[in-house]
């Protein structure tokens, strides 16, 4: 099983959203990564499913309002 690891501008890409943001939620702990060397790297599979959850969450709270 070959797993797709992104790099973090590859991520910002793939997410739309600005390195610096990535850094924060790296730093926040609130992504899923993980670090070669010193290098911080990100799992696809992983992240799509961060992502899956996080529109879960979002739904549900929309549920309630």
């Amino acid at each position: 099983m070959i797993k797709e690891i992104y790099d973090i501008k590859k991520l910002s890409m793939y997410l739309d959203i600005s390195i610096s943001e990535i850094r924060k939620l790296v730093r926040e702990k609130r992504i899923p990564y993980f670090r070669l060397g010193n290098r911080i790297k990100f799992d696809l599979k992983k992240i799509n499913s961060w992502l899956e959850d996080k529109e879960e969450i979002e739904s549900r709270t929309m549920l309630l309002y």
